[in-house]
């Protein structure tokens, strides 16, 4: 489930970043959708949000941009996500399987934008009043709504398992049951004598048969 949250969202995040790559100006006033959101055409060659735009390191003399080590360190993410899910994914509550599902689509989506283009297409703006949040795209909210699942799955601590009745603790369960036999108890002592039921009337003499009134006379 979680990897094909996490392939429907990265499709969703490249086909919207596409889409406002070819019909929006770069850096134009924002259009508003509703009270409070817009979109604009933005490029973002740091993190998530705008942090650590323009980075550029140099290390051992050697430059380096800060845009492509950011897309390695979203590949080396998105693997270790990748490997967790696919060993432990069916022990991990539903929760946590989306939440790490929504973790693992932001580092994607992000991590084709800086590998391929160099930079990240934002166009996401909340604006209401003084309150401005710096603009993002689908892949940085993914990413910042799995981190907030899993914060909230790991406070409420591990869900309770269903365990069916068994037998009480130190009985041996490793084998399956046999049906036992139990064989008839010889008696004690000298064999015992079958008796005999006799009828009723064995105790009783013969009787004569009966004559006919005219052989007594």
């Amino acid at each position: 489930m979680a990897f094909l949250l996490a392939a429907f969202l990265v499709a969703v995040d490249q086909l919207s970043k596409a889409w406002i790559a070819r019909t929006l100006p770069l850096n134009q006033v924002d259009i508003p959708v509703i009270p409070g959101l817009g979109i604009t055409h933005t490029r973002n060659n740091g993190a998530a949000f705008g942090m650590l735009r323009d980075l550029d390191l140099t290390v051992l003399g050697l430059h380096v941009d800060g845009t492509r080590l950011l897309g390695l360190l979203s590949a080396v993410v998105s693997v270790v996500l990748s490997v967790y899910l696919a060993r432990n994914g069916r022990r991990l509550a539903v929760p946590q399987r989306v939440a790490l599902g929504l973790v693992l689509a932001g580092a994607l989506g992000n991590m084709i934008d800086r590998l391929r283009l160099g930079y990240v297409v934002d166009f996401i703006h909340v604006r209401s009043g003084a309150l401005s949040i710096p603009v993002f795209n689908v892949a940085d909210a993914c990413i910042v709504v799995g981190a907030t699942l899993l914060v909230l799955s790991g406070l409420r601590g591990p869900a309770p398992r269903a365990t069916a009745a068994g037998p009480p603790d130190g009985y041996d369960t490793s084998e399956e049951d046999e049906p036992v036999t139990y064989a008839a108890r010889a008696p004690h002592g000298p064999a015992a004598t079958v008796r005999e039921r006799k009828r009723p009337l064995d105790d009783y003499p013969e009787l004569p048969p009966l004559r006919r009134a005219s052989e007594v006379d």
